[in-house]
């Protein structure tokens, strides 16, 4: 590997973590393009300066996350990373262009609300008093970004399965890690904090009411107050502070 595309490379702790490293960014600069063969494992673990086992292992893992396909008798297939790989790409993604950090936001905000406002009314009308209950250490959340994101992800998914909506909570596990430092970007800001407190409690009382009705316009009503307070936290924002979801 030559000495300039070692300094291109991330700070890397390992071989393992070198060959990882170079390979990923050399599929995402179009060095290997989706579609095309890695070279042989020989030529491969030269270039990089590693050995052919420590490669294996690397490409073995990068072919779980997606980036490869190993083919048996056959030179490994580099795939197309956005049709294949699963959420952990999202933290790579924001290594690889900061500059997806916003699109990453909206999609992942997007995603979480959507969702909810389809199933926690139908969790508020099957059972009430669940519901009531998965607000019980409200009174005691500390006005920390840390533990509003902590209180904000463990109400939502558990709200998943009072709705009898399993799936739902799977897909929440899944980006779990990103959705927790997605909002501690937004509940960095005491405004935020502020209303989404006031939120809760009005989500609370709807099901104190037990009114699934009251449930819906209270997750409309958020998602209108956290759609423009995610439009001034991102424009206030620098790139240092999406360092947090990094």
């Amino acid at each position: 590997m030559s000495s300039s595309d070692k300094s291109n490379l991330l700070k890397a702790q390992s071989p393992a973590a070198l060959a990882e490293e170079y390979i990923v960014k050399s599929i995402w600069n179009q060095l290997y393009p989706a579609g095309t063969d890695l070279p042989a494992e020989r030529e491969l673990a030269d270039k990089i300066g590693v050995t052919r086992t420590t490669l294996r292992e690397v490409l073995q893992r990068l072919a779980r996350d997606g980036w490869l396909t190993i083919q048996h008798g056959k030179p490994t297939r580099v795939n197309n990373i956005w049709e294949t790989a699963g959420p952990n790409f999202i933290t790579t993604l924001i290594k690889l262009d900061p500059s997806y950090v916003p699109m990453i936001i909206d999609n992942v905000v997007s995603l979480r609300t959507r969702m909810a406002e389809y199933y926690v009314p139908k969790a508020v009308g099957l059972d009430a008093t669940a519901c009531l209950a998965l607000f019980a250490g409200l009174d005691q959340l500390q006005n920390t970004a840390e533990d509003y994101a902590k209180f904000d992800y463990e109400l939502f998914r558990r709200f998943t399965f009072v709705a009898n909506k399993p799936v739902y909570g799977l897909i929440l596990n899944s980006f779990k890690t990103l959705y927790k430092q997605t909002a501690c970007l937004f509940f960095s800001n005491e405004q935020a904090r502020q209303e989404t407190f006031a939120f809760y409690q009005a989500l609370k009382t709807a099901c104190e009411n037990g009114s699934a009705e009251q449930a819906s316009e209270c997750m409309a009503k958020n998602r209108q107050k956290s759609s423009e307070m995610w439009t001034k936290i991102l424009q206030d924002s620098t790139t240092a502070s999406f360092d947090k979801i990094s």
